[in-house]
């Protein structure tokens, strides 16, 4: 047995807890209810018309045929001439693993299994700020952002103390997608404040409904959510704040698919790598090299679709300089 403290310290093993913990994550609390949606390929049309009751008036669509007055009126929408396609992009994160080391020191610690984590963390990282990054036009594997493909854009104003709920209205009551009805709404914390002082500014308590959390000493359990006309809202905190300004998503999200047509906001992988989502490669050094080390790589085959244009409302310009 050893005699002195130092002696027995060598006798221990240096044992890691299983779970990867950071020092500060970010919030991300919409992950916990994304949907992401397996294609078969590589990418997803929708077919889209324009407004049904475009070139109509209410009359003519309520005339009833045959009672020779009004000659009927031919259907002028199209379908086929307006498809909207989603292509899978790819995001990718790498690392290496030593061989000495790993043969040397792999237990109590699975070195790779740490970093697979922390891999498959970033990915996810990476994806959730994809919602609110621009595509650059330019990277192979890219894709769209909610903010390019959204069509439903008000932008925010904060004239006088009712300002800031008349805005939330009317980028909520934008979505017409689920017979009007979001059912997320997503921002960073620093929007999140900006909403609660919107209600206190007009002399109300912030709405909130009831949602699903986590919880280490109880388990799942049921806790109160800030919302906006019943709406739960989710933090992102990898939405940017640029000069003071940030954005809140209004969404529908999921996808109905064979049972009917709401069609609204997942994310799209290839449905054979759906159950895991993440792909490992591994490659060796070259022979040549004098480092004796593998190199990791995982990527992440995915995509942001947007199944109809009124699933998807964004207020811009939302002004966090007084909350933040």
């Amino acid at each position: 047995m050893a005699t002195i403290p130092a002696n027995s310290i060598n006798l221990t093993q240096d044992q890691l807890a299983k779970w990867l913990i950071e020092d500060a994550p970010y919030k991300i609390q919409i992950a916990r209810i994304w949907p992401f949606m397996g294609i078969q390929g590589g990418k997803i049309s929708y077919a889209r018309i324009a407004d049904l009751t475009t070139g109509f008036s209410f009359d003519t669509v309520a005339d009833i045929l045959g009672d020779g007055d009004t000659a009927v009126t031919e259907q002028a929408n199209d379908p086929d001439a307006s498809n909207t396609t989603f292509t899978i992009g790819a995001l990718a994160t790498r690392y290496f693993l030593d061989y000495a080391s790993t043969d040397r020191f792999k237990y109590p610690n699975d070195f790779d299994a740490v970093e697979s984590a922390l891999a498959i963390r970033r990915l996810m990282y990476m994806y959730f700020r994809k919602l609110d990054l621009d595509n650059a036009g330019t990277k192979v594997g890219d894709f769209d952002s909610l903010g390019e493909l959204a069509t439903n854009i008000t932008t925010a104003t904060n004239t006088d103390k009712y300002t800031k709920l008349r805005s939330l209205q009317e980028a909520y009551f934008k979505i017409t997608a689920n017979n009007g009805r979001p059912n997320a709404i997503m921002c960073n914390s620093a929007a999140m404040r900006w909403i609660i002082n919107a209600y206190y500014l007009a002399g109300m308590n912030p709405e909130v409904v009831e949602t699903e959390w986590g919880d280490p000493l109880k388990g799942t359990m049921r806790a109160p959510q800030i919302a906006i006309n019943g709406t739960p809202v989710y933090i992102n905190d990898w939405i940017a704040t640029d000069t003071n300004l940030t954005k809140i998503y209004f969404m529908v999200l999921g996808d109905a698919c064979e049972a009917g047509p709401v069609r609204g906001i997942t994310g799209i992988v290839p449905g054979p790598i759906k159950p895991t989502m993440f792909v490992r490669h591994e490659t060796a050094e070259p022979s040549t090299s004098t480092k004796s080390r593998i190199c990791v790589t995982y990527t992440f085959p995915v995509a942001t679709a947007v199944g109809s244009s009124g699933a998807l409302s964004v207020l811009e310009g939302v002004d966090v300089s007084n909350v933040a």
